[in-house]
């Protein structure tokens, strides 16, 4: 008897199609320059309200697309790039919620980007392509909301270059939305990361097949875009789970003194990582792409974060991780403090992983848990800040996020006097202006209860620490 197909499957959205909306009038970019005909690829699951209020916006990453949950056919492989997270009775429950992915302006998957041809000239726009920024990419998803007759948004949520534009969301349309979850995200991208953008443009340009960027459609600089993806993708891991997945395991076992080229088994993996890559994304889309990235600044035209975050309005819930270095927790926990300052409703969880920066696109069940809380939360009028979430019972391992004001105290010294505990610190990453550490505690759970409230009080945020499962399949898909 043969298996039952996937997209029918409990908790599936089933087949999905990706559609295109054309707008209906010239687009002008936060560059000054005009497109006279764009169009936006996307993908919607569940049903919206008569009073179109139930709507979730789900924003993908750098090089991801509209289908984010679901099969385009019943032979499909794997489905779309979060399905985890979306579906009946998911965290992103379709019952519930009308939810909506788009493609990002500059994309190749599509939307409008450089690989579309230039009405004008009949040819790709190449790099002729305007620059194209968060802010463009924000306002084009807005104009697709209103013309599905999305009235207001229940919230908006993604992950890296799409927790920008999550935040992007609250400070232009707070009135529109009832809350935000930026996840992995920032305010602005680190110097790190922007130097790493910088490597991974450079060997695409400099690949002779790039052309200037005007390369015919299927070919182009496809040892550039590979050598670019491998550079990425390594920022998206950790150390930790490189050195679990590979260690110093040789692929071609016998030959590294005989070949220069011979390989560790994580060479041969980036190698196929880049190689997938290179069929399924346009080498100048990239570039456009991980400049957004590095241009987004949201404080840029104030005279600080804290004047610009003064427009954020609606409800705020962070979500870091701490083994992630190209979007540090840091990050994150500044957005945090900020709108603490300011008297937001905001919340901020950060979750031990293993895995890096990727870990929101592979590990589900702490997300699931924190997302879905969040929602019910914002729909019931419940509490939101950094007692609202609860510890579950019977926790005695945690990660406690330190605030400015608290790090430079002895905090933990502190909570093992005042109760009958044992803190034992597994590890750690404490500057003089914010920090995390993640800690094993000992002893009764009344007394373990009582130390997270009290943490809770002092400003500390207190969350439940464990390593999620890895779905290493899903890691294959993004």
């Amino acid at each position: 008897m043969s298996a039952p197909a996937r997209h029918l499957e409990p908790g599936s959205v089933g087949l999905t199609e990706t559609k295109r909306f054309t707008l209906p009038g010239p687009f002008r970019t936060e560059s000054g320059k005009v497109l006279e005909k764009v169009a936006v690829a996307y993908e919607t699951y569940g049903r919206l309200s008569p009073a179109g209020d139930n709507a979730v916006l789900i924003i993908h990453a750098l090089t991801g697309d509209a289908h984010a949950a679901g099969y385009h056919a019943p032979e499909d492989p794997r489905p779309g790039w979060w399905d985890p997270m979306i579906g009946p009775g998911k965290a992103l429950d379709t019952d519930r919620y009308f939810v909506v992915c788009t493609n990002n302006l500059g994309g190749c998957s599509g939307t409008t980007g450089p690989a579309s041809l230039d009405p004008a000239t009949g040819r790709p726009f190449g790099m002729r392509f305007p620059v194209v920024t968060v802010e463009d990419t924000v306002r084009l998803q807005k104009h697709l909301l209103d013309a599905l007759g999305v009235k207001r948004l229940r919230t908006v949520v993604g992950g890296s270059l799409a927790g920008m534009q999550t935040l992007e969301w609250g400070l232009r349309y707070s009135g529109f939305c009832d809350s935000i979850i930026p996840v992995a995200g920032a305010a602005r991208l680190t110097p790190m990361g922007v130097a790493w953008d910088k490597i991974g443009r450079s060997a695409i340009m400099a690949d002779a097949d790039w052309m200037g960027g005007d390369y015919p459609p299927g070919r182009g600089p496809k040892k550039g875009l590979s050598a670019a993806r491998m550079i990425g993708h390594i920022t998206y891991l950790s150390a930790v789970i490189m050195g679990r997945k590979f260690g110093r395991r040789v692929r071609d076992e016998g030959k590294l003194l005989q070949d220069v080229n011979a390989r560790f088994e994580v060479e041969s993996y980036l190698e196929y990582q880049g190689g997938k890559f290179v069929g399924r994304f346009d080498a100048n889309s990239y570039i456009y792409l991980s400049r957004m990235m590095d241009l987004y600044d949201a404080s840029a035209g104030w005279p600080s974060l804290g004047a610009s975050l003064e427009r954020l309005r609606t409800k705020c819930m962070l979500v870091c991780f701490i083994s992630d270095w190209l979007y540090p927790p840091q990050c994150s926990i500044e957005i945090a403090e900020v709108l603490q300052r300011l008297g937001r409703e905001v919340e901020l969880h950060t979750v031990e992983s293993t895995y890096g920066h990727d870990a929101f696109l592979v590990q589900y069940a702490q997300l699931t848990r924190i997302v879905g809380d969040f929602l019910r939360r914002v729909e019931g009028g419940g509490p939101i800040g950094l007692g609202a979430l609860p510890v579950p019972p019977g926790t005695r391992r945690f990660v406690f996020t330190f605030p400015a004001d608290e790090v430079k105290k002895p905090v933990l010294w502190e909570l093992g006097q005042k109760f009958p505990i044992v803190i034992n610190i597994i590890q750690g990453d404490v500057s003089t202006e914010a920090g995390w550490q993640v800690c094993e505690i000992e002893g009764a759970e009344e007394a373990l209860a009582r130390a997270a409230a009290y943490m809770r009080e002092r400003g500390i945020w207190v969350d439940p620490g464990g390593i999620d499962p890895i779905d290493h399949d899903r890691a294959e898909v993004v």
